[in-house]
């Protein structure tokens, strides 16, 4: 069995960088840049849930930083939503937007990557 590496391990490598520290990193400014992506949405008028660039985040985060890493980095940006951050899609925040209509899309989001 082959060991594929990602983009995120180039630069590890090429870097030469601490594992954990360097991991640490790409997976706060991951769940960063869902979060930012997130903000960027397309209000639809017949439904409650806007079209957001969080689908464009997230498949570019997991295309970068692998399997492992790119699940963590959701995990981490479901976290700090859920802990009060104002990370989801229009500046929601908290358990109020998890159990909302874009709550179900967010557990799609998660179960996706884990």
């Amino acid at each position: 069995m082959t060991l594929q590496t990602t983009v995120a391990d180039h630069f590890a490598l090429r870097w030469r960088a601490s594992s954990w520290l360097y991991d640490l990193t790409l997976i706060l400014s991951g769940s960063l840049f869902i979060a930012l992506c997130a903000q960027i949405a397309v209000p639809l008028p017949f439904s409650l849930v806007p079209i957001t660039g969080q689908t464009f985040a997230v498949l570019l985060v997991g295309a970068l930083y692998g399997s492992r890493r790119g699940a963590a980095t959701i995990v981490a940006y479901l976290a700090e939503g859920a802990c009060g951050l104002p990370f989801y899609a229009e500046g929601s925040t908290g358990m109020i937007a998890s159990s909302g209509p874009t709550g179900g899309y967010l557990l799609v989001l998660s179960r996706q990557h884990i």
